[in-house]
């Protein structure tokens, strides 16, 4: 395992305990929903370029998962009313 995927597994997990955190200390649930959908997208992000190799794709893939990404959160957002 490299260097890399070291720092990357512990910033995945110290957002992890951020967002299971903020989810119980903020008391304004659309502040703590934003959070932990701005955390997830973070995490998701650093998932897909560092173990999923998608740093040498081509750029359509690149593309594509970052409009999955934003269609995904403004799903999750319009359903929750935020």
């Amino acid at each position: 395992m490299k260097l890399t995927h070291e720092k990357i597994i512990i910033t995945l997990f110290v957002l992890t305990l951020i967002a299971s955190i903020s989810s119980r200390t903020i008391n304004v649930w659309t502040i703590s929903l934003i959070l932990i959908l701005v955390l997830s997208a973070l995490k998701f992000f650093l998932v897909f370029f560092q173990f999923m190799e998608m740093k040498k794709a081509n750029n359509f893939w690149k593309t594509l998962i970052i409009l999955f990404l934003i269609f995904f959160t403004t799903t999750v957002s319009v359903v929750l009313n935020i």
